[in-house]
C-alpha cells in the first residue's frame, strides 16, 4: 500500500505493505508550493573513512545558500557495527547536525548504514522505511535502496575497514597512504579473475520495491521530469531490477543521482542523465578535481534542469581575509 504523507501537490509516497512505521528516513517538511524556478542541493558520501568537518563544513554552506531541500545519495556513517549501541551513536550525532539545519534532507541508505544487520535493525528502528518517494511540483524524486536485501561481510574484511578508518580518523593527511594499504591488503592473493569481479558493481533492488516505484511512476505520469537517487550506481551494475526500472523511464526526462565511488561523473544520452557524486567528506579514491569534496546544486525550471558543483576545498569564510597593506604603482 502506498501512504501519501501530504494531501497537497507536493508529496510524499512511502510503502507500507512492507513495514508499518510512523518513523521516516527524512528531516522536515517539503514547502507547500515552488517557484517555477527552484534550487536543491545534491551531497555525496561522507564515509567511509571520513574526514572529521567536512560534511559539517558542507551543511554550514547549506544552511547559507537555502536550496528549496537536499538530496543525501547513502553513507551517512561509517557504520557496520555489529554492537547496536555503536551504531545509534553514529546516527545521534550526524542526525543532530542535519536536523540543526533546518533544511529538508532526504536520506538515501548506503552500504555503511546498511551493512550488518545490527546497522538494519537501527535504520528500522529509527528512520523506519528503506525506500519512498516524493512529488515537488512538476518533479516526482525517487528513492531506492541498492542493499535491498544486504549482503552482511565477513567479520575479517569488517576488522580491516574498521582498522583502516581508524587510521583515517585519527591521521586524515595521510588518507591517500592509508587507502593504498587497505586496497593492497584487500587483494593481495587474489587470482586475476577474482580482481577483475572487485570492479564489478553489486546492487540489490527487492521485487517489493520495484512493484512500488512502478506503482508510483504509473500515478504521476505528467511530471516534467523523474529524479532517481541510489547508492551504489545501478548503470554500472548488471542489474535485471535496474533495467526494468530504466525501461519504464526511458519515454521520461530523467536523471540518476548515485555515490559509493567518491569520484564525480557526468553522462548524458537522449532524455537520460546520469551523476555519480563525488564526495562530501568520505575519503578520496583519487587525486583529480572529480575527487575533491563537493555538492551538487540543481536548478529547475519549467523547461530546463541545470547543474553546477561546489567544491568545498575552494569555499572559505571571508574572515580568512584579513587587510593587507597595497602599494600603489
Amino acid at each position: 500500500m502506498i501512504t501519501q504523507v501530504n494531501s497537497k501537490r507536493n508529496e510524499v509516497f512511502v510503502d507500507e505493505s512492507r513495514i508499518e512505521t510512523s518513523k521516516r528516513p527524512w528531516f522536515g517538511q517539503l514547502p507547500e508550493a515552488l517557484p517555477a524556478q527552484y534550487s536543491f542541493a545534491v551531497m555525496g558520501d561522507r564515509c567511509g573513512m571520513m574526514t572529521p568537518g567536512v560534511f559539517e563544513q558542507g551543511l554550514e554552506l547549506l544552511k547559507d545558500l537555502n536550496p528549496e531541500f537536499v538530496l543525501f545519495v547513502g553513507d551517512l556513517v561509517e557504520g557496520y557495527w555489529k554492537d547496536a549501541d555503536k551504531a545509534r551513536e553514529e546516527w545521534e550525532y550526524i542526525d543532530a547536525q542535519i536536523e540543526a539545519t533546518g533544511l529538508p534532507f532526504f536520506q538515501t541508505i548506503g552500504n555503511h548504514d546498511f551493512g550488518t544487520q545490527a546497522m538494519v535493525d537501527v535504520w528500522r528502528e529509527r528512520k523506519g522505511h528503506e525506500y519512498y518517494a516524493f512529488r515537488a511540483g512538476d518533479q516526482l524524486f525517487l528513492t531506492l535502496n541498492t542493499e535491498d536485501p544486504f549482503e552482511e561481510m565477513p567479520d575479517e574484511m569488517i576488522e580491516l575497514i574498521k582498522r583502516s578508518t581508524e587510521k583515517v580518523h585519527a591521521d586524515p593527511e595521510h588518507t591517500m597512504e592509508y587507502m593504498k594499504e587497505f586496497y593492497e591488503e584487500i587483494t593481495k592473493g587474489l587470482t586475476p579473475e577474482q580482481l577483475q569481479s572487485m570492479g564489478k558493481v553489486g546492487i540489490g533492488i527487492s521485487a517489493e520495491q520495484l512493484a512500488f516505484f512502478e506503482k508510483v511512476l504509473e500515478d504521476n505520469k505528467d511530471v516534467k521530469h523523474t529524479f532517481v537517487s541510489m547508492h551504489k550506481p545501478g548503470w554500472k551494475a548488471d542489474s535485471a531490477e535496474f533495467a526494468r526500472l530504466e525501461a519504464i523511464l526511458q519515454d521520461r526526462e530523467h536523471t540518476v543521482f548515485a555515490g559509493h565511488f567518491h569520484t564525480l561523473e557526468y553522462t548524458a544520452d537522449a532524455n537520460r542523465t546520469y551523476i555519480q557524486l563525488g564526495r562530501t567528506g568520505a575519503g578520496a579514491h583519487g587525486i583529480g578535481r572529480a575527487d575533491d569534496n563537493l555538492i551538487l546544486w540543481v536548478t529547475v525550471n519549467e523547461d530546463r534542469v541545470s547543474y553546477r558543483v561546489i567544491h568545498l576545498d575552494g569555499v572559505s569564510d571571508v574572515m580568512a581575509y584579513p587587510p593587507q597593506l597595497h602599494h600603489q604603482d
